[in-house]
C-alpha cells in the first residue's frame, strides 16, 4: 500500500508541475495577444493609430458620453498633395501636445484625425487655435472639420458618419479633381 501511495504522490506533484508549467505558458500568451491588440491599433509604418481603431474609440466613447453626461469632438485634418509626406510626423508631434485621454488617428495618407475626449466644440477649436502654428509648420496650409457630439447629432450612429461627411467637402476643396477623399462610413 505504501508504494501505491508513492506512486499515487508522484503523479500528483507531476500534474502540479505540468499545472504550473501551464499557466505560466497561458500567461505568456495572453500577454503577448495582448501586445499583438494593441500593436494592431497602429499602423506599422506610421506609428499612427488606425482608422479602423478611430471607429472602435468612437463607439467607446459615445456610450460613455451616454454613461456620464459629456461631449466627444472629433477634428480631422487633411493636407495638400504636396506636403501628404509630412502627415505620420505632424501625427505624432500632435499626439506629443495633447492630453494622454486624446488620440491622433490616421485617415487615408493626406488626413489626420484627432479624438478629444470631454470636449466641447469650443474646447476643439481652442485645441486648433493652439496647434495651428505647429500644423502650418509641417504642411503649410490644411483643412479641417470639427464634429461634437451630442451637439451635431446626438445618435451615436450618425456622428462618425458626419464627420466623415465633412471631412470629405474640406479635402474635396483641397482636391476638386477627386469625388472624397475617404470612403463613407459604413
Amino acid at each position: 500500500m505504501t508504494e501505491d501511495v508513492q506512486k499515487l504522490r508522484e503523479a500528483i506533484e507531476d500534474l502540479q508541475v505540468r499545472l504550473r508549467d501551464e499557466m505560466q505558458l497561458r500567461t505568456e500568451l495572453e500577454r503577448r495577444c495582448h501586445l499583438l491588440e494593441k500593436l494592431a491599433h497602429r499602423d506599422p509604418t506610421t506609428g499612427l493609430r488606425t482608422e479602423t481603431y478611430l471607429r472602435a474609440r468612437i463607439q467607446e466613447e459615445i456610450q460613455r458620453s451616454f454613461r456620464y453626461p459629456s461631449a466627444t469632438t472629433l477634428i480631422t485634418l487633411c493636407a495638400p498633395k504636396e506636403k501628404i509626406e509630412e502627415i505620420p510626423q505632424l501625427g505624432r508631434r500632435l499626439g506629443a501636445e495633447l492630453r494622454t485621454s486624446d488620440h491622433v488617428f490616421s485617415l487615408s495618407k493626406s488626413g489626420l484625425a484627432i479624438l478629444l475626449v470631454e470636449t466641447p466644440e469650443e474646447g476643439a477649436r481652442k485645441v486648433l487655435e493652439r496647434l495651428s502654428a505647429e500644423m502650418e509648420r509641417f504642411i503649410g496650409e490644411y483643412g479641417y472639420s470639427v464634429t461634437s457630439f451630442p451637439v451635431d447629432t446626438n445618435l451615436a450612429d450618425e456622428f462618425l458618419q458626419m464627420a466623415m461627411e465633412r471631412h470629405n467637402q474640406v479635402a474635396q476643396r483641397l482636391y476638386p479633381e477627386t469625388q472624397t477623399a475617404f470612403s463613407p462610413v459604413n
